[in-house]
């Protein structure tokens, strides 16, 4: 599958995706990713992937400013409604894929993906282009499915990569340049 294919998978279930996404993750992790970035009412945070705008919107209360990214403009679309019902005012919205993000480089205090890293097409190169827009000392937060055995999430969620194991996600931060690192299991679905 290739990134065309990905993006048209999105632009199709774009207005479907909140009720979609409900049997694989819910307002957790937004928690996850703002402990684990260590967000505070000053941060300027990156959402990579941004989709409907559910990360940005369950963290925009928590921070300064929320930069959501998503190459799929129907994504956007629903993302902008989204924030609208919820009376979000500080989060900019863009369009740009994964892996060029429209941003200077060390101008955010963290990037954050959910669900996200599966559907790269690079995915040590999407770390790697998150790692470049934060500053020194800020930090690349990601959930994503562990490895697992489901073909159909191939072609019925647009998948490339059937998650990732502890020691690939190592691995990936490793060749993007990190040498710290951490790897957690927040639940199962």
């Amino acid at each position: 599958m290739d990134s065309s294919q990905v993006r048209e998978f999105f632009e199709r279930v774009a207005g479907e995706w909140d009720r979609m996404h409900e049997s694989f993750y819910d307002e957790t992790v937004i928690d996850a990713l703002a402990e684990q970035s260590a967000l505070t009412d000053r941060s300027t945070v990156v959402d990579v992937g941004t989709g409907t705008g559910f990360v940005a919107g369950g963290l925009a209360p928590r921070v300064r400013q929320v930069i959501g990214v998503d190459s799929s403009p129907a994504m956007l679309a629903v993302a902008r409604d989204n924030l609208a019902a919820l009376g979000v005012d500080n989060v900019v919205l863009a369009e740009a894929p994964v892996d060029a993000l429209p941003l200077e480089d060390r101008s955010a205090d963290a990037a954050v993906a959910n669900m996200v890293l599966h559907h790269a097409p690079d995915p040590a190169a999407m770390i790697a282009e998150m790692a470049r827009v934060v500053r020194p000392g800020g930090t690349v937060a990601i959930t994503d499915c562990v490895e697992h055995d489901h073909e159909w999430m191939r072609t019925q969620q647009a998948d490339r990569w059937l998650g990732f194991s502890a020691e690939t996600i190592a691995g990936l931060f490793g060749r993007a340049g990190f040498t710290e690192h951490g790897y957690a299991e927040l639940g199962t679905a």
